[in-house]
């Protein structure tokens, strides 16, 4: 039976269990505990011990053993107040030893709980243990950039299997969200804990007490009840699922998690809720008033990814899914919902359908918050949910010319990637671990080139069994590995071995093409730079009959493979259609404007004169990667020779017209022309004023470097600033805004056969 305490002021508690009779307070110890002390200051009883926290303090404490223990279910009940950044609150946790039957000694022992450093604990109290004393161990750092817990070490007399813990706890939880804002980037990961009137944020912040656990250990799934007193004006929202009986019994919001989480997280605003049911599985918006217009467009989203991924994957695994508004950037999913930031939800039917978006964040209802990565693995569930969603969706829109596009651009993008940064996969999260681009975009090829290897079919049934048998639980890569073994029947030991556990990818060539017309025989050469892959590399085979698409098996380094072919062929082309991930040559990646931003230095033209206020918006954007003492402004009319040979550069507006830019953007072929009355491209001229342009070559003075242009008819036609990294194409023509013509220049490496 649990021990259980109403929601009362500390004093009040105390003289409540005193009144009872529950406690038994020896002479000359009835203290508060401010320091820590070798004697007890409440003798048990009962079954409980209570301690009251005031000036905690680590000095004189003596050491003792550490018991590990894990909370098997933790009941917070909330109360905030956004005006004044307030949160008070009270947790019970049901603990349970985690050494098993290495418990023997009757010494004290010591259970460390870890709370946010804005928060401090105000009281303690046990049921089936006696307290000695309790204490604050460090000061915890609120900085986003070191963020640290602050640890509290609770002196048990002697150690025990399981037992309950009522802690309460109060503080101001408060940040300068602006100041995590990043022009271009779509996520502010700086933002931990935050309530305000603009809205709350409690995240993965130890915003609730939590035992401390070792590292590369999880913290071991629970169940939660969440009760939170309602704020007038606001809409709150669990990572759980809401229980409407218990919220209407207690007159509190009420959520209970629909299968055991590793953490739980609280967020809110001045939303108004639409609801549908689909499917006993309730639909949620939480929506500023002013977003009421997007309601129809999210629902039908919503419902069109259930009816897309449940028969690949099984059921969505709970019975409520919600869209939440957020005060910051974001695209964050948690168990149940998708925070999105308000910049994402107006956009309107484009991030409803734009694959990435809504489509990514929902596979985390599986993938991530349904099946926890395991900690001390790599994670693998952005790799899962960027080949699901950011990739698969293409297939599944039928629109193989998409598909095709995004596994080129994360061939060519991550081609760019310097070898000292190019880690394994399977060390995203990790300390050192790889690089945000590498845990989506190659993952997303990895799990693209396993599901070649193993059937589509094959893949997705390992999907299904996925959830089916790890829904609640952690998972690591080389669960999934077991799993698509299984269901394949293939030894996948070297396939995760050189994609997941090693750095890198294949560097391949075809030395020579050769034909044997009297054996009818095409002999292929191919040669990998750097230790070898073992991979099936699509060939693609051009003859007097046509084209003919064949899979060669390549094992090593240097490796010559016969083709039987009755026509003669004339041209053979590696993986034209990029199944496999493949670092490309520098001058066959595909500019846009990454290249101009990953540059070592960077030149940035400006037109003389009056300069709008987005130019230097772009310019920030474009400098954001490059080093400050690197970074050069030019204006036009002020150019000497030679200023934009060695650099990437950004030429901004009515500078195309310089006399010296002109000439350098004819001489590296440029493939935009400049009218009195706009621009030209393709033989087609665009004079509107809501006519505008970005575009980026390849700059030859530069290996992998580009040059971007942005220009536009009239100021009011400049695309947004912020949007100008999003577009990973080497053109795009816009009117009034939008995207009218899109295109990549891409370059094909053909070889002629002998």
């Amino acid at each position: 039976m649990r021990f259980r305490l109403p929601w009362l002021p500390i004093v009040q508690v105390w003289q409540t269990l005193k009144a009872n009779s529950r406690y038994d307070v020896a002479p000359g110890e009835e203290r508060l505990i401010g320091v820590c002390t070798h004697t007890n200051p409440f003798r048990l009883v009962g079954r409980a011990t209570i301690v009251l926290l005031v000036a905690l303090m680590s000095a004189g404490c003596t050491a003792v053993p550490r018991l590990a223990m894990q909370a098997e279910r933790y009941q917070l009940e909330i109360r905030m107040n956004p005006a004044s950044h307030e949160l008070t609150g009270r947790a019970t946790l049901d603990m349970v030893s985690t050494q098993g039957a290495a418990v023997v000694t009757h010494q004290p022992v010591g259970v460390e709980l870890l709370l946010h450093p804005d928060l401090r604990i105000t009281s303690v109290v046990a049921s089936g243990a006696e307290v000695i004393r309790a204490s604050r161990v460090n000061d915890g750092a609120p900085a986003a950039a070191e963020f640290q817990p602050t640890t509290y070490q609770i002196i048990l007399a002697r150690p025990v299997r399981r037992m309950t813990l009522f802690v309460e706890y109060q503080g101001r939880l408060w940040q300068n969200v602006a100041a995590g804002e990043v022009a271009g980037e779509i996520h502010n990961e700086t933002v931990r804990a935050h309530i305000g009137e603009e809205g709350i944020f409690l995240g993965e912040s130890h915003w609730y007490p939590r035992p401390a656990v070792d590292n590369d250990t999880a913290a071991g799934p629970a169940d939660y009840t969440v009760l939170v007193d309602p704020i007038q004006g606001m809409e709150v929202l669990a990572s759980a699922e809401e229980d409407m009986e218990l919220s209407q019994r207690l007159g509190r919001l009420a959520w209970r998690s629909p299968y055991p989480l590793p953490g739980m997280v609280l967020v809110g605003g001045p939303h108004v809720v639409h609801r549908i049911t689909r499917d006993n599985v309730t639909i949620s918006l939480h929506l500023k008033a002013d977003q009421a217009q997007h309601a129809d467009g999210l629902f039908d989203a919503v419902s069109r990814q259930f009816d897309r991924y449940e028969p690949l994957i099984g059921p969505y695994p709970a019975r409520q899914f919600s869209v939440v508004d957020n005060f910051f950037s974001s695209g964050f999913a948690f168990p149940t919902f998708t925070l999105l930031s308000s910049a994402v939800i107006d956009m309107g039917r484009w991030s409803q359908t734009t694959h990435g978006y809504l489509d990514h964040e929902m596979l985390h209802c599986w993938w991530g918050n349904g099946i926890f990565v395991n900690p001390g693995d790599g994670n693998w569930c952005e790799a899962l949910a960027s080949y699901g969603a950011n990739y698969y969706g293409y297939v599944l829109d039928g629109d193989e010319v998409e598909a095709r596009r995004k596994r080129r651009n994360y061939c060519h993008f991550l081609s760019r990637i310097p070898a000292a940064t190019d880690r394994p996969l399977g060390t995203y999260d990790r300390p050192g671990g790889c690089s945000r681009s590498i845990a989506y975009d190659k993952g997303a090829m990895v799990f693209h080139m396993l599901a070649r290897k193993m059937g589509q079919e094959n893949f997705w049934a390992a999907m299904r069994r996925f959830t089916a048998e790890y829904v609640g639980k952690t998972a690591s890569w080389d669960d999934i590995r077991r799993l698509c073994e299984a269901q394949s029947g293939l030894d996948l030991g070297t396939f995760f071995g050189q994609w997941v556990r090693r750095p890198g990818c294949p560097d391949m060539t075809i030395q020579r093409a050769r034909y044997d017309s009297t054996a009818g025989v095409l002999e292929l050469s191919v040669g990998q730079t750097g230790p070898a892959f073992e991979v099936n590399l699509p060939i693609r085979i051009t003859h007097t009959g046509g084209t003919t698409d064949v899979d060669v098996a390549i094992e090593v380094a240097e490796q010559t493979v016969g083709i039987p072919l009755d026509a003669a062929p004339v041209t053979v082309e590696l993986d034209p259609d990029y199944h496999v991930f493949r670092r490309m040559p520098p001058d066959a990646i595909i500019p846009t404007t990454a290249a101009t931003m990953r540059g070592k230095s960077l030149a940035t033209v400006l037109p003389a004169g009056h300069v709008p206020e987005a130019y230097d918006a772009m310019r920030s954007i474009f400098e954001s990667g490059v080093a400050q003492g690197s970074r050069h402004i030019l204006v036009t009319g002020e150019i000497g020779p030679g200023r934009l040979a060695e650099s990437c550069v950004v030429i901004l507006g009515e500078a195309v017209r310089d006399e010296y830019v002109a000439a350098f953007l004819e001489a590296i072929e440029f493939p935009v022309h400049w009218r009195s009355d706009g621009f030209e491209f393709e033989g087609v001229g665009y004079n509107d004023p809501g006519h505008a342009l970005l575009c980026t070559s390849l700059h030859p003075g530069v290996e992998g470097g580009g040059v971007t242009v942005v220009f536009a008819n009239s100021e009011a036609a400049l695309p947004k600033p912020a949007n100008i990294p999003m577009y990973d194409r080497s053109l795009v023509i816009f009117n009034d805004r939008t995207p009218i013509v899109r295109k990549d220049f891409e370059s094909r490496k053909i070889v002629r056969v002998e």
